[in-house]
C-alpha cells in the first residue's frame, strides 16, 4: 500500500469536508440558477442579464457567453455527469454559431440583440477564444457519428484564431496601448491551444509552449519580483502608465493554465515557476485585513489616479474592490498549486480564499454569487449576470475544484 504524504495526512478530512460543500453549491445553487434560465425559449442563444433574484433585465446576447455557456455546459456533461440537461444547453450554443453570431473569416459577433440582430460586430478576439474552445467542449460531448463534421469546424477555427492574434488589425480592437502586448491575449491564446490537444493532439504545441514560457518568463520579470499585465512589444517590462499594472485574476489564471500545461507536456519547471509567481501575486494583492484579493494593484502598490476606478459594463470598480472573477480564479489558482504540488502556503491561503468566498460573495437564499464587494466586503452589485458575467467563472472555479479535490484524494 502506497505511503501518504504528509501534506495528505495533515488535510484529507479538512479536503474531504471541502468537497462535499463545493459539489453542493456547484449543483444545488450555482448550475440551477443558470439552468433555469440562461436558454432563450423564443429566440436562438443564451440570456446572460440577471438580478440577484434572477430577473432578466437586459435580453442583449453578449458573443462572450456563447462560447462560454456552450463549453460550461458542455463540461459539466463531460466531466461531472452525462445530464442530457446539460447536453441540450451546450448545443444551443452550437446551433448559435450557425446563425448571426458568426462573423466569417474565424470571427464572432462581440453583441447582439436578442432576436439575433448584430449590435456590434467582431471586435473582440476573446469573443473568437471563447467560441473555439466552447466548441471544443461541445465536440467531446458528442456522439462518435455525429462529432466529425463539428470537430472539421473546429480545426477550421483553431488555424484562423492562432493566425488573427498574430494580427495587429485584429487586436487594434482591444485598446492595447501603442508599445504594448497584452496578457489576457497571450494566456487565452495559452489556454485555446492547452485544451486543442484532445482534439488535435500537437498540432498545436509550438504555440502552446511559447504561449506558457511568455507568461510564466515575459510577462513575469524577476527583476521587479512581479507579474505585469502589459509589457513592451519586445518582450520586456516597460513599468510605465499601463506597464505598471498587476491584475492578479489574470495572473492567477495564467498560471493555472501553466500548471496545467506543465503535466500535459511533462514539464515540471512550469509548475515551479508558477507557485514563484504566486507568492508574488499573495505578496503584492492580497488583502490581509480585508480578505480577497484586489482589483488590480501598481507596481509600487499606490495607483495612479486615472487607474484608480474603471467599469465593467457601466459599473463602477475601484482598484481595490473585490471582483467576483479575480476570487474564483485565485481560489482555484492556490488550490491547484497546493494540491498538485503540496504547497503549505498555498493550501493555507486557499482556506482563506474559500472562507472569504463562502462568508461574502456567495448568495445562499437566490443562489450563484454577487458580482463586486467593496474592499470591506459589502455588496457593491448584486447582479448575477450582464454583459461581463455569466455562466462561467464561478461554476468553472467549483467544476474543476471538485474535481481537483476529488483526484487528490
Amino acid at each position: 500500500m502506497e505511503r501518504k504524504s504528509e501534506f495528505y495526512n495533515s488535510h484529507e478530512k479538512e479536503l474531504r469536508r471541502l468537497l462535499r460543500k463545493v459539489r453542493e453549491e456547484l449543483l444545488c445553487e450555482v448550475v440551477p440558477f443558470w439552468e433555469k434560465r440562461v436558454v432563450d425559449r423564443e429566440y436562438p442563444g443564451y440570456l446572460n442579464c440577471f438580478d440577484r433574484q434572477g430577473n432578466l433585465f437586459d435580453g442583449r446576447k453578449p458573443g462572450w457567453f456563447v462560447g462560454r455557456t456552450m463549453y460550461m455546459f458542455a463540461s459539466l456533461y463531460n466531466t461531472v455527469e452525462h445530464r442530457e440537461e446539460w447536453l441540450d444547453i451546450a448545443r444551443a450554443g452550437r446551433t448559435f454559431m450557425d446563425g448571426s453570431f458568426y462573423a466569417g473569416g474565424g470571427r464572432f459577433q462581440q453583441m447582439m440583440s436578442r432576436e439575433g440582430g448584430v449590435l456590434k460586430g467582431p471586435v473582440s478576439i476573446f469573443t473568437d477564444h471563447f467560441a473555439v474552445k466552447g466548441l471544443y467542449e461541445y465536440v467531446k460531448a458528442h456522439p462518435r457519428e455525429e462529432r466529425q463534421r463539428d470537430k472539421e469546424l473546429a480545426l477550421q477555427l483553431s488555424d484562423a484564431l492562432f493566425e488573427n492574434v498574430e494580427n495587429p488589425k485584429v487586436l487594434a480592437s482591444e485598446g492595447i496601448p501603442w508599445g504594448f502586448q497584452k496578457h489576457a491575449v497571450n494566456f487565452m491564446t495559452l489556454l485555446v491551444a492547452l485544451e486543442s490537444r484532445d482534439l488535435f493532439g500537437e498540432r498545436y504545441g509550438e504555440i502552446l509552449r511559447k504561449c506558457v514560457e511568455k507568461s510564466l518568463y515575459e510577462f513575469a520579470s524577476d527583476r521587479y519580483e512581479a507579474p505585469f499585465e502589459y509589457i513592451g512589444t519586445d518582450g520586456k517590462p516597460k513599468p510605465e502608465g499601463e506597464g505598471r499594472l498587476i491584475d492578479p485574476g489574470h495572473t492567477m489564471e495564467a498560471m493555472w493554465f501553466s500548471m496545467k500545461a506543465g503535466i500535459k507536456c511533462g514539464n515540471t519547471e512550469y509548475g515551479k515557476r508558477a507557485m514563484k509567481i504566486l507568492d508574488w501575486v499573495i505578496d503584492r494583492c492580497y488583502d490581509e485585513e480585508y480578505g480577497g484579493f484586489y482589483q488590480h494593484v501598481d507596481l509600487d502598490g499606490a495607483l495612479e489616479e486615472r487607474f484608480r476606478v474603471n467599469s465593467y459594463a457601466g459599473i463602477p470598480a475601484a482598484w481595490d474592490d473585490k471582483i467576483w472573477w479575480v476570487q474564483a480564479e485565485c481560489l482555484y489558482a492556490l488550490a491547484m498549486s497546493a494540491l498538485y504540488h503540496e504547497n503549505e502556503r498555498h493550501y493555507a491561503y486557499f482556506l482563506k480564499m474559500y472562507d472569504y468566498v463562502q462568508t461574502h460573495f456567495r448568495d445562499k437564499t437566490y443562489g450563484e454569487w454577487y458580482s463586486i464587494l467593496k474592499r470591506d466586503g459589502t455588496v457593491s452589485s448584486d447582479y448575477k449576470g450582464f454583459e461581463l458575467k455569466g455562466p462561467y467563472h464561478v461554476p468553472r472555479c467549483l467544476m474543476q475544484l471538485a474535481v481537483l479535490i476529488e483526484e487528490y484524494l
